[in-house]
């Protein structure tokens, strides 16, 4: 029978000594400790192989940690998007009542039929009266540019549109009763649809 054989057969002493100096000297000089390579276990991949796939590994997840945005600045950028939107929303709001009420419609103001003698324009609740032409039925019956006419005898004004086509069903000479709102009071006034020459 054999001596049995030991796994170390060198200095140790000499050897732990000159490796204690040479870690001394790398981290003086800031470089990073080198770890003693270990005999692989059979079959086991090479110490080589896996030591640089966690290296691969840590540098993808550092440059994901360093690409990942912070809390703050997505918050940021939201604010901004809400904002913007807003913004765009109100420019929109503001760009479509200015339209509304720059472009009144001549409803029922040149209409071959009946003649009310009013320039209207969208309003809340019904048709806004932009315009009233001088000396025109709705003039003599009192109706002032401002007024929002609700309703035609029984029939709700809810555009212009909807009042044009009452009035063009009517014929010169034909009374009917206006139903307006002027600021929080409501008034109904009695008007005789003319013609545009200005005759009955």
């Amino acid at each position: 029978m054999s001596a049995p054989r030991h796994l170390w057969s060198g200095d140790w002493q000499s050897e732990s000594a000159s490796h204690a100096q040479e870690l001394a000297a790398r981290r003086g000089r800031g470089e990073p400790p080198v770890e003693p390579e270990l005999a692989p276990a059979p079959g086991a991949p090479r110490p080589g192989r896996l030591r640089l796939a966690l290296r691969i590994v840590r540098e993808r997840l550092r440059g994901l940690r360093a690409a990942r945005p912070r809390p703050r600045r997505v918050r940021i950028a939201l604010l901004a998007t809400f904002v913007t939107l807003l913004l765009a929303g109100a420019a929109y709001a503001v760009a479509s009542d200015l339209g509304a009420t720059r472009s009144p419609q001549p409803a029922a103001a040149n209409s071959p039929g009946a003649w009310l003698g009013v320039n209207l324009s969208a309003g809340v609740g019904g048709a806004r009266v932009a315009a009233v032409v001088p000396g025109s039925p709705a003039a003599i019956a009192g109706i002032k540019p401002g007024d929002v006419i609700t309703a035609l005898d029984t029939q709700p004004i809810v555009t212009p549109a909807i009042l044009v086509a009452a009035i063009s069903g009517l014929q010169p000479g034909d009374t009917v009763d206006i139903q307006l709102q002027r600021g929080a009071s409501q008034y109904t006034v009695h008007v005789v649809l003319g013609t545009h020459n200005g005759g009955p």
